[in-house]
C-alpha cells in the first residue's frame, strides 16, 4: 500500500488530471496526500550568482512568485475536501520542482505529477529535465498524461519488460496498484535485439512470477523494425492498458540525467499514465 504520496502541484494546464489521479489514489488506499509547489526563486537566485543573462529580481518579484505557489497549495487543500481525501498538508518550496521532489521522494512512497510538467517545467535549466526527477528520485514516479480520463483506476496495467533491474524495481514499486488491478500484461518487445532474458524464453519468467501474486496474467510479445518505445505504447493502445510500468535509465552512471532513448521516448509518447523507477 502507499500511505504517503507527494502531488507536484504545477501551474500546468494538465494538473486536474494529475490532482484527479493523486487524490483517487490517496482515497482507495487510505494515504497521506503532500502537495508540493516549488517557486523557484533560489534558481533563478542561482543562476543569476553563476553569471547568466537574468535580471535581477525585485523583492515584489519574490513576493509574486511564491504567492503564485501559494496559491496553487490553497487550491489544492480545497481539492482535497472535494474528492474526499482522509489526510493532506501542503509543503511550499523556494528550490525548483525537480530538487524539491527529488528530496521529497526520500520520505514517500510514490510521487505524482503530470507528464508535461516534466517535460516544460524548469525551462531555465533544460538540460536537468526530465532525467533528474525519473532517474534520481528515490521512488518511483508516476507520469500523468493531461488526457487522463476522470475515471481512471489502473484496472488494467501492462508491464514493459526489458530484463533490466530497472524494470524489476519498478514492478516491485507498484505491487501496490498490480495487486489491485483487474488484468496485467507483460509486454516484450525485440527480445532478440535486446537481449532479453537471455537463454530463456523472454517475459515466461517474469509472467509466472507475477501469475503467482495475481489471477490474471498475459505475455504479449512483439518483434517489428520500430523503436521499443514506439512499439509499447502501441501495445498498450492495442491492449487497452490503463498504466504501463517501466524501468527508467541513463546513458551512464555518471551522467544518470541524461535519459536513455527508450525512457526518453516512453515519457514523450505514452498516452496512458505512466509509472517509472530507476
Amino acid at each position: 500500500m502507499y500511505k504517503t504520496i507527494v502531488v507536484h502541484l504545477s501551474g500546468d494546464s494538465g494538473m486536474p488530471a494529475t490532482m484527479r489521479v493523486a487524490a483517487g489514489l490517496a482515497v482507495q488506499m487510505g494515504a497521506h496526500l503532500i502537495g508540493t509547489a516549488a517557486s523557484g526563486v533560489l534558481e533563478l537566485h542561482a543562476l543569476m550568482a553563476a553569471g547568466a543573462p537574468v535580471a535581477a529580481l525585485a523583492a515584489e518579484d519574490i513576493d509574486t512568485l511564491r504567492a503564485d505557489a501559494g496559491q496553487r497549495l490553497r487550491h489544492f487543500e480545497a481539492q482535497c475536501r472535494e474528492f474526499g481525501v482522509p489526510s493532506c498538508e501542503t509543503r511550499l518550496t523556494d528550490s525548483s520542482a525537480v530538487d524539491a521532489l527529488v528530496l521529497q521522494s526520500r520520505y514517500c512512497d510514490l510521487l505524482v505529477t503530470g507528464r508535461e510538467d516534466l517535460l516544460g517545467y524548469g525551462a531555465l535549466l533544460p538540460a536537468r529535465l526530465p532525467g533528474t526527477l525519473v532517474t534520481q528520485a528515490a521512488r518511483p514516479v508516476l507520469l500523468v498524461p493531461p488526457a487522463t480520463p476522470d475515471d481512471a483506476r489502473f484496472k488494467h496495467i501492462m508491464v514493459a519488460w526489458n530484463g533490466s533491474p530497472a524494470a524489476s524495481r519498478a514492478i516491485a514499486f507498484a505491487m501496490p496498484l498490480i495487486a489491485r488491478a483487474a488484468k496485467v500484461t507483460v509486454a516484450v518487445c525485440n527480445a532478440a535485439e535486446e537481449r532479453i532474458d537471455n537463454g530463456g524464453d523472454p517475459g515466461v519468467d517474469l509472467a509466472v512470477y507475477l501469475s503467482r501474486l495475481h489471477r490474471n496474467v498475459e505475455l504479449l510479445r512483439r518483434d517489428s523494425g520500430e523503436d521499443p518505445d514506439q512499439m509499447l505504447a502501441g501495445l498498450a493502445a492495442e491492449a487497452g492498458a490503463d498504466l504501463m510500468v517501466a524501468g527508467a535509465f541513463g546513458h551512464s552512471r555518471l551522467h544518470d540525467w541524461v535519459l536513455g532513448s527508450t525512457t526518453r521516448g516512453l515519457i514523450a509518447r505514452t498516452a496512458i499514465p505512466l509509472l517509472m523507477s530507476h
